[in-house]
């Protein structure tokens, strides 16, 4: 069975869920009838063939410096280099929703849905932070996740800066969610590496 199948029998299973099943958040999601309370994460993007070569180029190029590495692994985590010969429409979004009180993950890859996932929150969900390596290097950058009912997480915001500006407005995103959703911060920042630069602009937004 193969990951389209497995996702066709998952949405067949929920079909009759007593809670708003995915399959039915689903379909609110085609028809234009969901409504969203918070925007994680949303992109409609089309790459063609040349763009993806580009984009690779350049981070093999970068690879020298810490830069290249990371968009590399970007690259290839993200599957951006998938069918890299032809062009690729992706429609992706992830969605708080309130009136399930849940976050709503969807992909549609040239019209066909490949990933689906909705991950219910209660009243243990609370929001952290985690540090993901990349390269071998060494190499590691903050990401604010949250964490749902059971073991699900869910990545809210990658930092991928070191600039003040653009840290304190992807934190301010962290903090507008923890209002709409009404789930803490757990977050603590440790006084040592860059840690300290963060959590210093952190303080400076209270």
């Amino acid at each position: 069975m193969d990951e389209f199948a497995e996702l066709e029998t998952e949405l067949m299973e929920e079909k009759n869920s007593p809670t708003p099943s995915l399959q039915h958040i689903l379909n609110l999601l085609d028809s234009g009838k969901l409504e969203v309370d918070f925007i994680i994460e949303s992109v409609d993007e089309k790459l063609t063939s040349g763009y993806k070569w580009g984009l690779l180029a350049v981070g093999i190029i970068l690879t020298p410096i810490v830069i290249g590495f990371m968009l590399l692994w970007i690259l290839f985590a993200s599957g951006v280099l998938k069918n890299i010969n032809s062009t690729t429409h992706t429609i992706r979004g992830k969605y708080y929703l309130s009136f399930c009180h849940s976050i709503l993950e969807y992909e549609y890859v040239d019209g066909r849905l490949t990933e689906a996932k909705l991950t219910t929150l209660n009243g243990n969900s609370y929001v952290d932070h985690s540090w993901v390596s990349y390269g071998d290097n060494g190499g590691q950058y903050l990401v604010y996740v949250i964490h749902g009912s059971g073991n699900d997480i869910v990545r809210l915001v990658d930092v991928l800066t070191r600039r003040k500006e653009e840290f304190q407005k992807l934190y301010q995103k962290v903090k507008d969610f923890c209002e709409i959703s009404g789930l803490e911060n757990m977050s603590s920042l440790k006084n040592r590496g860059y840690s300290r630069k963060y959590a210093q602009w952190i303080t400076e937004m209270s």
